[in-house]
């Protein structure tokens, strides 16, 4: 398994530590292989000796944790991307949008370059 990208890594081992670091890498590194979020698939994918159920629920427990603050923690590694990628004063594109699941709001915002 490769390793995060150094600016992930200096950021997220300031919140999470041990076996939580590592559930946090290979999360991510799921999700940007792979590019797909349900749950079920997550676990399945997940790298993990336990039953397929019992990887959900340690999953949900996980994601559940309040350290996943965006403020705290993809704020910031957004930040220190964009200030390692582009010139300052330099014009960025962004795409926004909006859903609404049941009761959630969901807004996506993504930068376009390249």
């Amino acid at each position: 398994m490769k390793n995060l990208p150094p600016l992930y890594q200096t950021h997220l081992q300031n919140y999470f530590f041990g076996v939580s670091y590592l559930m946090v890498s290979i999360v991510i590194m799921l999700l940007q292989k792979n590019r797909w979020i349900r749950l079920e698939t997550l676990a399945e994918n997940f790298p993990s000796p336990i039953l397929q159920r019992s990887r959900i629920k340690k999953l949900q427990r996980f994601l559940s944790l309040p350290v996943w603050d965006v403020k705290k923690i993809w704020f910031p590694i957004f930040r220190a991307w964009l200030q390692q990628e582009f010139e300052s004063g330099e014009i960025l594109y962004l795409v926004i949008d909006r859903t609404q699941w049941a009761n959630v709001n969901l807004l996506m915002i993504s930068l376009v370059y390249n």
